[in-house]
């Protein structure tokens, strides 16, 4: 099949958005039918920019991405998000564990999105599911619907 990006030929998984429907709450922005605002704490940057793209084609709003641990607790205090999604390797080492506990201290939930389902499954107490790598965008949409929920629990 030829690429024809002019016509958005070369990425038509792009054109279909992830519907986040169905999900039950009380009056929280996403019971609305508001997006939610999702952080990305991701050191590869054409994995982050891949995300960001499933992420706004789902109707949601891209918070902002960080490529280590130590950068989002530099930046926290002035970043707004719902929900966040983490690599478990970051620029500063495998800190992406210790990054989900931190979020999930300050109210922020959070989904893994790693190549290493194992370690991710270790961590299954706090954080709330994983999406493996290489990214599904159905999988991508499911946990993002299970993200609302906790997110809808939480207001």
């Amino acid at each position: 099949m030829a690429c024809d990006a002019r016509h958005g030929d070369c990425f038509p998984h792009y054109r279909q958005p992830l519907t986040v429907t169905g999900v039950e709450g009380n009056s929280s922005t996403q019971a609305r039918g508001q997006p939610m605002r999702i952080f990305y704490l991701e050191d590869n940057p054409l994995i982050a920019m891949h995300v960001e793209q499933l992420v706004e084609d789902g109707g949601h709003v891209f918070a902002g991405t960080a490529s280590s641990f130590e950068e989002l607790r530099e930046r926290f205090d002035t970043l707004v998000m719902d929900c966040a999604l983490v690599d478990i390797d970051l620029a500063d080492g495998h800190t992406g564990p210790q990054a989900v506990v931190w979020l999930k201290e300050r109210g922020v939930p959070s989904i893994f999105v790693t190549g290493q389902s194992q370690v991710a499954e270790e961590y299954r107490d706090v954080a709330v599911g994983v999406v493996p790598k290489p990214i599904s965008e159905s999988l991508l949409s499911e946990k993002l619907r299970l993200l609302a929920s906790v997110v809808n629990n939480s207001d």
